[in-house]
């Protein structure tokens, strides 16, 4: 990447989802960072993100006009009483990786998350996984526990760790979240 090449952070689209897919698909293919065994197909992305987008933020990352990056919230658990906290993804393109788009994408959904009423966000690490979870601690996550041989991939069990951010006070009772500005 050039210092003409800019990094630009935005809402996600539908349109985006052939390369969020692809995005997605490297990592599921080739690590263990996705626990997904099978790929994207054609659609799935898109349906998810319809289905969430107006709850949880969906963001990308563009250089020259490709999709670098993407980010994202869902929910941690599906029960009422979880609906302030969220689950954080985050995933950079293998020929991005290494500029600082992971981190630009991770700030963005943090704030977003935490302006719409969010107050704890978790995330899963596959474990070792140095990298992610630098990026983590970075951001103030912190590892709050961890699961032995939580799954089975490429031939191996892999352990996950489970980390939290706090976003900000707790009010009692909670406002409702916001819907994705």
């Amino acid at each position: 990447m050039s210092t003409s090449d800019a990094v630009a952070v935005r809402l996600a689209q539908a349109g985006d989802a052939p390369a969020a897919s692809a995005i997605l698909n490297h990592y599921i293919a080739e690590s263990v960072s996705n626990f997904r065994t099978e790929p994207y197909g054609p659609g799935e992305w898109a349906e998810q993100f319809a289905a969430n987008a107006d709850r949880f933020p969906y963001l990308v990352a563009e250089v020259g006009g490709a999709v670098a990056g993407l980010a994202y919230a869902s929910a941690w658990r599906p029960k009422q009483a979880y609906a302030w906290t969220a689950e954080s993804t985050v995933y950079v393109s293998p020929g991005h990786q290494g500029l600082g788009i992971g981190s630009l994408l991770y700030g963005e959904l943090l704030k977003r998350l935490e302006e719409q009423g969010f107050r704890s966000v978790m995330a899963q690490v596959s474990q070792p996984n140095p990298g992610s979870e630098a990026l983590h601690e970075r951001f103030g996550f912190e590892l709050v526990g961890s699961i032995r041989d939580a799954g089975f991939k490429h031939g191996a069990w892999i352990g996950v760790g489970i980390w939290q951010k706090t976003l900000g006070a707790l009010a009692v009772p909670p406002a409702p979240t916001a819907p994705v500005a």
